[in-house]
């Protein structure tokens, strides 16, 4: 926090005391700053120079295999972004003695980190999902003149959605066990670039790791690919989706947890 202008007198009670007031500074950080056009020049940029370069190429590749190198590109690659912002959600307020500060104010541990979650997904989804899925699945649409159902293209931005809350709830709740940056950022890329071959050595776990969301695997396609092309949905990425959910609430209430335990 940058000072007390950033904060009015709001009257809530209970565990949402000063939530509003620290959802509005979070959201300030993504919308009143260049955050969020730096974010979107970048994964809204790179997504239009893939797909215009692949749709005109001279051998253009099916409308499949441009959804899958979507999904890719929307549903891998920006986890990493998202390692990297929420790396410093509470690790950086706790180093920088922001979080011993704002805490001093009518504010509840549980909304400060709330208001964590709420803000970085809301600035993840405009960002890193809507803006670069909007440009690729339009121009897929233009060159290839392909059907998608309207209903799947939110769906599958709903999938990749999750799949990108999955790491942001885990970068969330190492950074109320660890007091650097180290293991906080390494080990969810260390999950992410490793799912592959941790399928390949035990496929048990592709019911609690989620690749398979946004990723072929072996032969099965992604969820999002059937949702987005209105094909059956399998019953075992349904399975897939009701476990990362799951995951991904267990983290953020176990960070709820250890962050009512910090002494500041």
């Amino acid at each position: 926090m940058s000072g007390n202008e950033a904060f009015e007198l709001i009257n809530e009670t209970g565990w949402r005391r000063g939530l509003s007031n620290m959802l509005r500074s979070g959201l300030a950080r993504w919308f009143k700053t260049k955050t969020w056009w730096i974010q979107c020049l970048i994964w809204g940029g790179i997504a239009a120079i893939i797909f215009i370069a692949l749709a005109f190429n001279r051998y253009q590749p099916p409308v499949v295999d441009l959804l899958m190198i979507s999904f890719i590109f929307t549903g891998l690659f920006p986890a990493v972004g998202v390692v990297i912002i929420m790396q410093d959600a509470i690790v950086g307020e706790k180093r920088e003695g922001t979080a011993a500060w704002v805490l001093s104010k009518p504010l509840t541990r549980p909304a400060f980190v709330l208001s964590k979650v709420i803000a970085n997904s809301i600035g993840v989804l405009v960002t890193m999902i809507i803006v670069p899925c909007c440009i690729a699945f339009t121009i897929i649409a233009i060159v290839h003149k392909s059907t998608m159902v309207p209903l799947g293209i939110f769906e599958a931005m709903g999938v990749i959605f999750i799949s990108h809350f999955f790491f942001l709830s885990l970068t969330l709740m190492l950074g109320t066990f660890f007091s650097n940056r180290g293991p906080v950022i390494g080990i969810p890329l260390a999950i992410l670039f490793l799912q592959q071959n941790i399928l390949g050595f035990l496929p048990s776990l592709r019911y609690v790791l989620p690749w398979n969301l946004v990723v072929p695997l072996g032969s099965t396609n992604p969820l999002t690919l059937s949702l987005i092309m209105g094909t059956p949905v399998q019953s075992d990425h349904l399975i897939l989706l009701f476990v990362i959910a799951l995951e991904s609430i267990l983290f953020l209430l176990i960070s709820l947890w250890r962050f009512n335990q910090e002494e500041f």
